[in-house]
């Protein structure tokens, strides 16, 4: 038995090192093969782009010396517009708030305790209506004792005169009598007009859209209690930066959007203050609004002005507009020959729309300009046209 496995060893130990040899030779030679073929590849691909800069470069040339292209070359389209004058408009939004000509807070007269309030948000009222009362029973029971008093008196004075008419009596009785109804006559109406104090009259026709006392509670002197508005005087006060004090006229057209109610009215602008507000460098302008129950006092208002136009202006999309640090540019077709080559122009910007841009100067009158496809190109290629309506 230990012969046998004497002998299986000698006889397996010298296969092994054989075999690992092998099978490291396979590996190094897979890998060798791969490392060649990735060089390979590479060095081909510049190969390629090597000859087609040579091929587009040739292609310049030839058309540069007035030759044409082979049909069989593939060039690329591009989207271009030839330009035309047009219209061009400009406009700005502005934020205010709505106003009222006829928007009144009613102070409290007297800081009493509110006893009655005869009206709620929304209501209607007329001029003179009686809107609150505060507590007067000290007020009015002063009223009823002067009253008493000036019946009796009025009856003496009567007396007395009839009696003075008659040569009956002393002047003196007369002029006593005349004097004491007379001082509350005043009384009275000193009581009276303390007592109108004490009851809160709407000044307009309007609506009430604020009720700020409350009943059972004391009112502030002087303070604002209810608000009455008349919808038919209201407006937008909006401010304008000092800057467009020369392109906003009173009488321009004006949009205007509330956002509270979804509501979009067009109208003019009916005023425009000529004083600059030192603190923010505002203009104010105002726009009168048409009688419209669904607008209140304090509302949003988006104001969309029109402070330029050029009735004969170059536009472009503005995706069009290529930028450097040092310049504007755009990408133009030339044609030479029977081929269309892509060249740049400088450009002056203007003003912006939402989806064109002004050009000031560097384009003429039935430029083509290539709007779309030139980041596929450059200087000098040929390309073909496809034309766009903007």
């Amino acid at each position: 038995m230990k012969t046998k496995q004497f002998i299986d060893k000698k006889l397996v130990m010298p296969y092994r090192p054989i075999m690992i040899i092998a099978i490291l030779a396979i590996i190094l030679y897979s890998c060798g093969g791969q490392v060649d073929q990735s060089a390979r590849l590479q060095e081909l691909k510049k190969q390629r782009d090597d000859l087609n800069k040579e091929i587009k470069a040739l292609e310049k040339e030839i058309v540069n010396k007035g030759g044409t292209i082979d049909a069989g070359i593939k060039i690329p389209t591009v989207v271009a517009q030839k330009i035309q004058p047009e219209v061009f408009s400009h406009f700005i939004d502005v934020r205010g708030n709505v106003e009222s000509d006829n928007n009144i807070f009613v102070p409290a007269m007297r800081p009493y305790v509110v006893t009655k309030i005869l009206v709620r948000e929304g209501d209607h009222v007329s001029k003179g209506q009686l809107m609150a009362e505060l507590d007067n029973e000290s007020i009015s029971q002063t009223i009823r004792e002067i009253k008493n008093g000036l019946e009796l008196a009025t009856t003496l004075f009567e007396r007395q005169k009839n009696l003075w008419e008659k040569k009956i009596g002393t002047e003196v009785q007369y002029l006593q009598a005349k004097t004491s109804k007379e001082d509350l006559e005043i009384k009275l109406k000193t009581a009276q007009n303390e007592l109108d104090k004490t009851r809160l009259y709407s000044p307009i026709d309007g609506i009430v859209d604020l009720v700020v006392i409350k009943e059972g509670e004391a009112a502030v002197l002087n303070l604002g209690a209810i608000r009455v508005s008349n919808p038919s005087s209201q407006k937008v006060v909006a401010k304008v930066s000092e800057n467009y004090i020369t392109n906003v006229m009173r009488g321009d057209k004006v949009s205007v959007y509330l956002p509270t109610i979804d509501l979009t009215l067009t109208s003019v602008i009916s005023a425009v203050s000529q004083v600059i507000d030192r603190d923010n460098r505002t203009i104010d302008i105002e726009i009168k609004l048409p009688d419209d129950r669904r607008i209140s006092p304090n509302m949003l208002a988006v104001v969309t002005l029109n402070d330029y136009s050029n009735p004969s202006a170059v536009l472009l999309p503005i995706n069009a507009i290529q930028r450097s640090e040092s310049r504007d540019y755009v990408f133009i077709a030339k044609k030479i020959n029977d081929n269309w080559i892509a060249e740049l122009r400088d450009v002056e910007i203007g003003k912006f729309g939402q989806e064109k841009v002004e050009i000031k100067g560097g384009l003429m009158k039935d430029d083509i300009v290539i709007t779309f496809g030139f980041n596929n190109i450059s200087v000098g290629d040929p390309v073909n046209l496809t034309f766009a309506q903007y």
